[in-house]
């Protein structure tokens, strides 16, 4: 049997429709009541001061003078009591909620709820969009120890460069005397050759050898003082080696603890969008429940048998 056209099914679909469209659209200005209301203005960042006013067009009934806030379903002021302007109006003064993702960059939904005299409960329904972030306070922290870590990294890479430049020219320094010494030991080894031949000539020679000692104990003094001097930049060597090595590990320390900063930083950051999909999936489901619900109880009473009398 082919069921019958209900007009209730289209009401319903209606409904979901514009419960749709509603999340989509910016509204600036509400009209749907003889109270008149508006947003002033309808963006900024997260410092800028909102205003909302309420207007009554006709003189029987109230005007908005008290009202319940909410700022994307989140209740941010109960029973608060409007500033009654000098043309009649009621107005309410908001700042954006400090904490994420209330306060992040996009779209956000503010609701007012109240009761006006001789008409009775009213809702109205603004979008403030947040066009520039404004960083929360933890955020400023971690960045000011970043920074801070980031000008000691660079003392230290200041220092390490300074030391690595004291160490090039001591080395160039060791290269050069290291030169001299192998050219006077080459001319040890000379000078000894000519000892050994003269050795055989040495009673008549004897003169001549005498003075040759006195030169060689002369180049040996010169090899001692080299000697003492390359001990010397041995142990510069070491210590520059040993600041090194303890520069290098505060490196290490310093690149764990940036690293460890961001993978917090990357984990709230997904956090924040989880929260904000589940609330969009939970006012979504909300509607459709609502939805559903209202169209079994209508379709439940149309179907109940008749009385017969």
């Amino acid at each position: 049997m082919k069921e019958k056209f209900s007009p209730y099914k289209v009401v319903l679909t209606s409904l979901v429709l514009l419960s749709l469209i509603c999340i989509t659209i910016v509204p600036v200005r509400a009209q749907g009541s003889p109270i008149e209301a508006e947003i002033l203005p309808s963006q900024g960042n997260a410092n800028t001061s909102i205003l909302i006013r309420f207007s009554t067009k006709n003189a029987t009934i109230g005007n908005v003078d008290k009202a319940d806030i909410f700022w994307d379903d989140v209740s941010i002021a109960l029973n608060q009591q409007g500033a009654l302007g000098a043309d009649g109006s009621y107005n309410y003064n908001l700042t954006v909620p400090s904490e994420p993702p209330l306060s992040n960059v996009g779209n956000h939904t503010i609701r007012v709820s109240s009761s006006v005299f001789n008409y009775g409960p009213v809702t109205f329904n603004f979008i403030f969009m947040i066009t520039e972030f404004v960083p929360s306070p933890e955020y400023l922290a971690l960045n000011a120890t970043y920074f801070s870590l980031l000008a000691n990294y660079t003392g230290l890479l200041n220092s390490y460069d300074q030391l690595l430049s004291n160490y090039s020219k001591k080395s160039a320094d060791y290269a050069d005397l290291l030169n001299e010494q192998t050219q006077l030991l080459l001319n040890y080894n000379s000078l000894s050759a000519n000892y050994n031949s003269l050795t055989a000539n040495y009673n008549s020679l004897s003169a001549n050898y005498n003075s040759l000692f006195t030169n060689y104990n002369n180049l040996h003094l010169s090899f001692s003082s080299l000697q003492a001097n390359y001990s010397s930049l041995l142990g510069s060597l070491e210590f520059l080696s040993s600041n090194y090595n303890a520069l290098r590990q505060d490196y290490d320390s310093l690149n764990s603890s940036y690293v460890s900063l961001k993978s917090d930083y990357g984990t709230a950051l997904s956090q924040l969008a989880l929260s904000r999909d589940l609330n969009y999936i939970f006012i979504v489901s909300t509607i459709i429940l609502a939805v559903t619900t209202s169209y079994l109880v209508i379709r439940k009473q149309k179907s109940a048998p008749k009385t017969r009398y």
